[in-house]
Order: structure tokens, then C-alpha cells, then sequence
């Protein structure tokens, strides 16, 4: 902090000195001369006014059209006191050898307010560019901590999730019974370790690899999914699940396409062998695309809330900010969610 402050303060005096040699040397050139009390009565005041702008007088003024109109009023009222500092200076500086009639000529009431308007100006420049500047930096700040805020919050919710119940209890308890009914039917234990496997899925899927997962393990998820469902209604349910592409090394949030999928084995009519769930996956090296249509029950016991569906969003944005489309379509007989996912 303080090694800023001292640069701030070399900054300003190099360009002070910048400033000055250079006026003076145009002024060399004009007349062929320099007058070193005018150089000392003429900047002296101005400097010092320039800085009580910025440091005093323009402080919050951007800010408030009320204070904008006040700090006028005031600067008006200041230059004859600026006006009677050259004076002064004149009047010390010069020994007394000039007569009052020389000094106040010397003085020129004319010069005076050149340099008080010419160095308000620059304050007002110069007050407006670090206005700009801090302001600025306060979006950006805000703007880092509301995503801060967001991944943090989004973290929370999925642990709230996850600590409904005691996963690990539950994923323990599934290793147990697939022990046992081995024992019993083949079909039964494997049914049991697709649960156990998306139990375990669902507990380690946001703590690994920065919260991101690849897509061939969502996909497996999604088939021991739709095989528990499937295995809950005899197999009865009419769903056309294909995958196209190189799967492999696509890094997705995790429970993305599931949570879509779960929101259509809730609320679809998935009996009808004409109009099935169709869920189609395709990854390529730029994108992956996926679309899910199911046709909707006559008679919704359950609304959806669509929180599920808001949290997954909310995720995207976080990971994928600008680079996914979703579109939906809502129809009274079917409905039609589609995701686009860009690398």
C-alpha cells in the first residue's frame, strides 16, 4: 500500500515537472524570456487548487447531480480567494520593491481566472478518470463475489442434496444386499448394484475433477436409470435411448442429462408403444447435443416445481457461461427439452 502511494506521488511530480518544462519552453520561444516570480505565482496557486479539487472538493460529486450543482456554486465563490493568493505571493516575493499599482496590474485579475479554469478543468478530467476507475473495479468485485456466491451457494445445495439421508449408509447398505442376493437371483443382485453404482454416482459425482465428470459415466448412469425403471414397471416402458459419437473425453457437470430424464420418467406417459421417451445423445469434437421428448400424462398427480431443472441451469452457467443453448418446448401433448453443449 504504501510503495502505491509513493509511485502515485512520483508520477505526479515527474508530470507536474513535464508539464511546467514544457509550457515554459514554449514561452522561451515566444518572448525569449522566462520570468521565475510569474512561474511561481502562476503555478504554485494553480497546483494546490488542483489538488484541493481532487482530494476535497470533488470527492463523491459524480455521484450526486445535487452536490454537482453545490461544488459550482463553491468553486465560484473561491477564485477571488485563489485571485488574492497570487496577489500575496506577489507581494512576498517581490520584496516589496514593486508599488501596489504594479503588483495589482502584475496580478491580473484576467490571468487569474485563466489558470483557475484551465486547472478546475483538469481536476474535473482527472477526478472524472479516477471515478471511472475505482468504480469500475467495484462492478468487477462485485461481479467475482456474486459468482463466488453463486458456485458456493450451488455447492451447498448439492450437499444438502446428497445429506437428505446418509448416502454412504445407503451405498453400504446396497453392497450388503447384493452380497446376499447373489444367493438368490442373478437379476435381483444386478439390479441392486446399478442402484448401488448410481448412489455412488450421485454421492462422488461433484467432488471429483473440479466438479466435472466425463460424459461416458453420465451415460452409464442414465442406462442403470432407465434399467431400475424399468425394472419398477416390468419392463413395460416404451423408451428409445440412442447414443452417436466419440463420448470419451467430454467433461460435463454432473447429473446434468439425468435430471432431465428423471423429470420425464415422472411426469410422461411412457406406456404408449407409439410415442415413446426418445433420448438422443450425440458428441462430436465441437459440441454435444442432447434432446429428450416425452409425451405428457392426461392427469398429473405431482406438479413439477422446476427446481431441478433451475439448479442444473444455474450449474451451466457456472461452467459453461456462454457457451450452451437450451431450448424447451412446452406442448399439451408432448414435451421437448433440447441442450447444446459447446466446447
Amino acid at each position: 500500500m504504501q510503495e502505491n502511494k509513493y509511485g502515485r506521488i512520483i508520477w505526479h511530480a515527474v508530470f507536474w515537472l513535464i508539464w511546467i518544462g514544457t509550457t515554459q519552453l514554449v514561452v522561451y520561444v515566444m518572448i525569449g524570456t522566462i520570468d521565475a516570480l510569474s512561474l511561481v505565482t502562476n503555478y504554485l496557486p494553480s497546483i494546490c487548487w488542483f489538488y484541493f479539487c481532487c482530494l476535497v472538493l470533488f470527492k463523491g460529486v459524480f455521484a450526486s447531480k445535487k452536490a454537482r450543482i453545490t461544488k459550482l456554486l463553491f468553486i465560484i465563490l473561491l477564485f477571488p480567494i485563489f485571485h488574492f493568493t497570487r496577489f500575496i505571493l506577489l507581494v512576498f516575493l517581490s520584496g516589496y520593491e514593486a508599488t501596489i499599482e504594479q503588483l495589482i496590474r502584475r496580478a491580473d485579475v484576467g490571468y487569474s481566472l485563466s489558470y483557475f479554469m484551465q486547472y478546475t478543468i483538469f481536476a474535473v478530467g482527472y477526478s472524472y478518470f479516477v471515478y471511472s476507475l475505482e468504480r469500475q473495479k467495484r462492478i468487477q468485485e462485485l461481479e467475482l463475489n456474486n459468482r463466488q456466491l453463486e458456485i458456493q451457494q450451488l455447492h451447498t445445495e448439492f450437499n444438502f442434496l446428497k445429506a437428505q439421508i446418509n448416502p454412504h449408509f445407503l451405498y453400504n447398505t446396497l453392497n450388503t444386499l447384493f452380497s446376499h442376493a447373489q444367493y438368490y437371483s442373478e437379476e435381483l443382485a444386478n439390479n441392486i448394484l446399478k442402484l448401488s453404482e448410481i448412489m455412488r454416482y450421485s454421492i462422488e459425482g461433484l467432488d471429483k475433477d473440479n466438479g466435472m465428470v466425463n460424459l461416458k459415466n453420465e451415460i452409464h448412469y442414465l442406462h442403470n436409470l432407465i434399467d431400475i425403471h424399468q425394472l419398477r414397471f416390468s419392463n413395460e416402458l416404451q423408451i428409445d435411448f440412442t447414443v452417436t459419437g466419440p463420448v470419451g473425453d467430454f467433461k460435463i457437470p454432473p447429473l446434468v442429462f439425468i435430471t432431465f430424464v428423471e423429470n420425464a420418467l415422472k411426469y410422461g406417459e411412457l406406456k404408449n408403444r407409439n410415442h415413446p421417451l426418445i433420448i438422443r445423445l450425440d458428441a462430436t469434437p465441437e459440441k454435444v447435443y442432447f434432446y429428450c421428448q416425452n409425451r405428457k400424462k392426461k392427469k398429473v398427480i405431482e406438479k413439477s416445481s422446476g427446481i431441478g431443472i433451475q439448479n442444473v441451469l444455474r450449474r451451466l452457467d457456472v461452467s459453461y457461461k456462454g457457451k450452451y443453448d437450451v431450448v424447451t418446448s412446452n406442448e399439451e401433448e408432448f414435451y421437448t427439452l433440447e441442450l447444446t453443449l459447446y466446447v
